[in-house]
């Protein structure tokens, strides 16, 4: 019997419920369509995301091959760099310097694209200070009505108006995504979190994009670091479909992932998931939370990480469902009990596997696989499971 509940950490309880409610609410209800571990359920053709512009930290922003224009220069107690496809700038005391790049994706009298992403990956070594709020990397987005700057910390992210996260984990690189349906209401997200949602107040603008950096305001710790890997644009579309899973969705091999804690989902297209857009369901055991959505390292706008606050639990299986509004993925993970070759049954691999463990002072690697009853130990009750699955098996 499936237990299917839908997960949503206490301090982003309501955003979980509100942030994206009217554009799912909008869209039809589906019908389904049948798969093996990954199931999908659409009642429109696969979408998908536009990319238009990419900006992946190759080159300095201000270069050719990239486009944007240098508003305020880092010079000075400023210092530009590139690292391994990362866009980094050092302060180093000294006054209030700042740099400011500018990219103008359509003019004042320009008719604004319908809908709207941008996404970029950032990471500080700045934490929130006591006293200032604007002191670090910023970046604007200024779309047909919209205009909003958002601030990134080491440890945060906050609006202009004051909405925002804290508690972010230090010295990680965070996706940070803004998105608009409409040209008129948008929201933004850290890490698929949705931290603040509104509809424009200000313009028109165009669209245009701003990010940068202050350094030497009061409270900062120099040299302050800001690095940004990538900053992606594009207009939006939903419906895309899962084609791939890292790890391989079904059977889990417990000898090459004795936990999983996260996996990618890679789409047909580009597309983003956000927290709310994920439900959980165990067989037995509890159900992992779904905290973070994010690009690693090198990912394509196709693929997404999903981070979760505790493995998978060993025996059961585990299925994730992501709902866009329009099309429904499902995969699925099975650590199927004593299995530790990923083949989902107990076989002499795994009875190799079993002496190999038994009397282990602890359980790692493919041993957790075998503690059947649960007890962190490797025993003769262990055995006793066991041997009844390898009997079954045969």
């Amino acid at each position: 019997m499936w237990s299917l509940e839908s997960h949503c950490p206490d301090r982003i309880e309501s955003q979980c419920a509100d942030a994206r409610l009217g554009h799912l609410m909008s869209r039809a209800t589906a019908t389904i369509l049948c798969g093996l571990t990954v199931l999908v359920v659409a009642v429109v053709p696969a979408f998908a995301d536009d990319v238009w512009y990419r900006y992946e930290g190759d080159v300095l922003p201000h270069d050719v091959a990239a486009g944007w224009t240098v508003y305020d220069p880092c010079d000075g107690v400023c210092y530009e760099s590139l690292e391994v496809g990362r866009y980094r700038t050092d302060f180093f005391g000294g006054g209030n310097g700042s740099y400011n790049l500018h990219f103008r994706v359509t003019s004042v009298d320009d008719d604004p694209p319908p809908t709207f992403w941008v996404e970029w990956r950032h990471r500080s070594n700045q934490l929130l200070p006591p006293t200032s709020s604007t002191c670090n990397a910023h970046f604007v987005v200024a779309h047909n009505t919209i205009f909003e700057s958002v601030y990134c910390f080491s440890d945060a992210v906050f609006t202009h108006g004051g909405d925002g996260v804290t508690g972010l984990t230090t010295d990680e690189f965070h996706t940070y995504r803004y998105e608009s349906p409409d040209a008129a209401a948008y929201w933004f997200s850290v890490d698929g979190f949705v931290f603040t949602q509104s509809v424009g107040y200000k313009g028109p603008f165009g669209v245009y994009l701003q990010f940068g950096n202050v350094g030497g305001c009061f409270g900062a710790t120099f040299p302050v670091t800001n690095e940004f890997d990538f900053v992606r644009f594009g207009t939006i579309a939903y419906g895309e479909r899962v084609i791939a899973t890292d790890p391989p969705s079904g059977f889990v091999d417990a000898s090459i992932h004795p936990t999983l804690d996260r996996f990618a989902v890679t789409f047909d297209e580009a597309n983003y998931v956000y927290i709310d857009e994920v439900s959980v369901g165990v067989t037995g055991g509890i159900a992992p939370v779904v905290t973070q959505t994010r690009r690693r390292e090198s990912d394509e706008p196709d693929t997404v990480e999903i981070v979760l606050d505790r493995p998978i639990p060993h025996g059961e299986s585990t299925r994730f469902t992501f709902f866009d509004g329009v099309a429904t993925n499902i995969v699925e993970y099975t650590y199927a009990p004593g299995d530790t070759d990923g083949d989902g049954s107990v076989t002499l691999a795994d009875v190799a596997a079993f002496q190999n463990c038994l009397g282990a002072e602890s359980l790692i690697g493919a041993c957790l696989a075998l503690d059947l009853d649960h007890s962190h130990a490797l025993d003769l009750a262990d055995f006793a499971i066991f041997h009844a699955l390898l009997l079954d098996a045969d």
